[in-house]
């Protein structure tokens, strides 16, 4: 790491003042209240499931060339993967999502932990594999006759055919056509370059270049314009246009190529349980439309479930996905032991057509049950939540009663059920206006544009309410409307009275109902909180009873421990028993995923919680190294990824290129593309989805400003104490906090 950061606080002394407010780990009596026993008085384990994933880099590993008897031994079967097919938010299952889910069951019916090891790129999976270091590459690998020089392979798990890849206003390409000045750019080590080799030698004037970015980098750049074609397998294309649909297949190549598994040759006994497995496999499709019950879901393995992408429901943070009702849908899958498919609808008004083509088997997204959807032969499970409605507006809007809705206009989505809370309002009070707010909005959205003074008022329900009030102060539960509660619930077709029953036993049971009210008060109900800042150091001089902590590690990094005081007491306020939300523990808030990924297991232990938070820190940091950014720009990009996650940062960098920002530029730029990033026109293109922007806009910005004063405070200090030494006085005690 670059000495420089040893000494960011004299870069940073030249950067303007940023202040900023905003939502803060709620307090530990908060989190407290969110807890709840099950049936045997032990905590229910809510938080998302440690799933045995993580970048090689990190994982504790060791060397291990044997067959299945020695993959015993070691209790764990670790499954080589390219990030670049499994670092994304979801929006469909995918062939992988089905092979990874289908090796985790393998490798439990063998005794086995499976373990999933994201190598650094595509070419790296196939030495780290002969180098002992993963036991199997289940990564939709095209078979060839150089791969099985090196490789054995399994029986084919699917076949595909090449595709040649443009943005989707590129006209088609016909054979021999002169592509003068178009460059096609193509994953070096993988079968795409011999076909784009043969490709360019058709087609005169185009430039080839192979290229060590991973093939989902490419089809980015190919939609952002930075390269004209790309070739991928039909798969991948299918994977990117889950978040680019100004993608597509620009044409087709006519062969098919098998896909399979790979494992060190001479392996028999691992090879006939992986053979076992594939067959399954291609018994298994994630597109086959389905209106059976339950008996025909346990058939098929897979339980599809239609949500959105919002921060109630499921969404991407911290690496790890969240969301009340992916926690619930999770809890409910592993329940009946099938793999959960979650489907992000596009428009609120896609869960009923979803359920009735077949194409999921529950909707639920924070759904109202309606007499509407049920004339159209939906069935609703016993409500889980009931909340208020109410007229939302501009903080200051004084609507005291429905009578002050004269004159004025609410804007609803026409699918959802505040329509209908509308249209009676409109009885009571003809002169209340109703306009319809687009489809593809969803509440937040709409409560956003009210805040905006794009939309005059709106209906919603106190949980939506209360998402967008965790961070903002401009908008009211004007009117409370006391009989037009929402009672909220998952749908399902009427004609799947088995599957019906079972959410509702599911619902009931004692650990779940117990368990509701945490989930409840985790993503909807985290009170504001504004922190005491620390004004002057303790008498020993020290900004936090563990400043030598942190000067020790951060040091032994390459960290100024200042800048990792001031994030300290961001994450925690100086408490190392301190939880927050979503999961993240101890002084340094790190997940418990995050801390196993890099060896750390306890971290309540203040000692524990540094050493893994800075580990973490230096992790991050390595991602932003050598890529044009300052010294100073970098440690701003590290912790927002330490905040967000390393995925929502470079969602972030590459809107802000596309808005023609500096890329490279935290404040004022990235920082604008990151707030961005919660409006569905831009995270419905972005590959991680939906992020909570506002988070590590304040999170930086805060840690920023508080560091510049912490460096203060101590310069201040060593000032007096030198002239104190001048003078020949005794060294005074600084003042207590």
């Amino acid at each position: 790491m670059s000495t420089s950061l040893r000494h960011i606080a004299r870069f940073l002394l030249l950067v303007p003042l940023c202040l900023a407010a905003g939502c803060e780990r709620a307090p530990r009596d908060a989190v407290e209240a969110t807890k709840s026993s099950g049936a045997d008085g032990d905590k229910l384990a809510w938080a998302p499931e440690i799933m045995g994933e993580y970048p090689i880099e990190l994982f504790d590993n060791y060397t291990e060339t044997g067959d299945l008897d020695a993959i015993r031994k070691r209790g764990q079967l670790r499954l080589l993967v390219d990030p670049s097919r499994s670092s994304m938010l979801r929006r469909a299952a995918t062939q992988q999502d089905i092979e990874i889910a289908q090796a985790r069951l393998m490798a439990r019916k063998l005794g086995l932990e499976l373990t999933v090891l994201q190598v650094k790129n595509f070419g790296d999976l196939i030495p780290q594999l002969n180098a002992g270091k993963g036991d199997l590459i289940a990564n939709n690998l095209i078979i060839t006759d150089a791969r099985r020089q090196q490789v054995d392979f399994s029986t084919a798990s699917a076949e595909v055919q090449l595709v040649l890849v443009s943005a989707a206003e590129t006209p088609a390409v016909g054979d021999g056509d002169t592509l003068a000045g178009k460059t096609l750019t193509v994953t070096a080590g993988t079968e795409f370059v011999e076909r784009a080799r043969a490709f360019a030698a058709q087609h005169p004037g185009l430039k080839l270049e192979t290229s060590d970015k991973n093939y989902m980098d490419i089809l980015v750049d190919v939609a952002n314009g930075k390269t004209d074609f790309t070739i991928v397998d039909e798969l991948l294309l299918e994977l990117a246009q889950q978040f680019r649909d100004d993608l597509k297949p620009n044409s087709v190549f006519p062969d098919k190529y098998a896909l399979a598994w790979a494992i060190r040759r001479n392996s028999p006994q691992l090879l006939e349980a992986i053979n076992d497995s594939v067959r399954h496999i291609r018994l298994t499709s994630p597109t086959r439309r389905s209106t059976g019950d339950l008996d025909a879901i346990k058939q098929r393995g897979v339980l599809r479930a239609v949500t959105r992408n919002h921060p109630g429901t499921y969404f991407m943070w911290k690496g790890q996905i969240l969301g009340f009702e992916f926690s619930l849908l999770e809890k409910f899958a592993n329940q009946h032991d099938l793999r959960l498919e979650i489907i992000v609808a596009e428009r609120h008004d896609d869960f009923v057509r979803m359920l009735q083509n077949g194409d999921a088997d529950i909707a639920a997204s924070l759904l109202a049950d309606t007499e509407r959807r049920r004339q159209k032969g939906m069935a609703f499970s016993e409500p889980y939540i009931e909340t208020p409605t109410g007229i939302v507006s501009r903080s200051g809007d004084t609507i005291k009663s429905v009578d002050d809705l004269r004159g004025r206009t609410v804007y609803v989505r026409k699918s959802g059920s505040h329509y209908d809370t509308a249209l009676r309002l409109q009885q009571q009070v003809p002169e209340l206006q109703i306009q319809l707010a687009p489809e593809e909005l969803n509440m937040q959205q709409i409560i956003d544009k009210v805040a905006d003074k794009e939309f005059d008022l709106t209906i919603a329900d106190e949980v939506s309410y209360k998402i967008e009030r965790a961070w903002r102060d401009d908008i009211a539960f004007a009117l409370d409307l006391p009989q037009e509660d929402n009672r909220y619930a998952w749908m399902l077709r009427e004609g799947n009275p088995q599957l019906l029953a079972s959410v509702n036993d599911f619902l009931g049971k004692r650990g779940v109902n117990d368990a509701l009210p945490t989930l409840y008060a985790r993503y909807f109900d985290r009170p504001r909180r504004t922190r005491k800042e620390i004004t002057q150091l303790d008498k020993k001089g020290n900004i936090s009873p563990f400043d030598d902590l942190v000067r020790n590690y951060a040091e032994q990094f390459g960290f100024d421990w200042r800048l990792v005081v001031a994030q300290m007491f961001q994450e925690s306020s100086f408490d190392p028993k301190a939880e927050s939300w979503a999961g993240a523990q101890g002084l340094m808030q790190v997940m418990p995923n995050t801390g196993k990924q890099v060896g750390e297991v306890d971290l309540f232990d203040p000692r524990t919680s540094i050493r893994a938070g800075i580990k973490y820190l230096d992790w991050l940091h390595g991602k932003f190294v050598d890529r044009g950014l300052t010294p100073e720009n970098s440690m701003w990009f590290t912790l927002a990824a330490y905040n967000a996650g390393l995925g929502h940062v470079f969602d972030a960098q590459d809107l802000a290129e596309q808005k023609g920002w500096d890329r490279n530029a935290w404040f004022d730029s990235v920082e604008n593309a990151m707030l961005l990033l919660s409006d569905p026109k831009y995270y419905k293109r972005a590959r991680y989805g939906y992020a909570r922007g506002h988070e590590p806009f304040d999170y930086v910005r805060k840690i920023e400003s508080r560091f510049r004063h912490y460096v203060n405070l101590l310069d201040a200090r060593e000032q007096r104490q030198q002239n104190v030494l001048r003078s020949g006085e005794a060294p005074l005690a600084a003042a207590a906090h």
